[in-house]
């Protein structure tokens, strides 16, 4: 089966909960109005990336009773996937910045 393909907005917000979840030790999830916040998109858009991200396996959304969504955490797929993103953009990164170093 092939590997569906991520929008930026997708792979930003992998990159982002893994983050988070390091940064708080697991300890909490995110929010649709602190994704929202984070990324200054509209709800919509949001959701949208999510609910997609949500039916690959990535992450989770965890609704209340009513089915308002309360918060988002990866699962293992979605760390590993979040990972993989971070390393080709760190890589990324440090092939620009020495590409644009003088040499001796």
């Amino acid at each position: 089966m092939a590997v569906a393909r991520l929008s930026r907005l997708q792979k930003r917000l992998l990159e982002w909960l893994r983050r988070d979840h390091q940064r708080t030790q697991g300890r909490t999830s995110s929010s649709h109005y602190e994704l929202g916040r984070a990324f200054s998109r509209d709800k919509g858009n949001i959701s949208h990336s999510l609910r997609t991200l949500e039916a690959r396996g990535l992450l989770v959304i965890g609704r209340s009773p009513g089915g308002k969504a309360e918060y988002v955490f990866l699962t293992a797929a979605g760390h590993h996937q979040a990972a993989q993103l971070t390393g080709e953009s760190q890589a990324k990164e440090e092939s620009r910045l020495t590409s644009n170093v003088p040499v001796a």
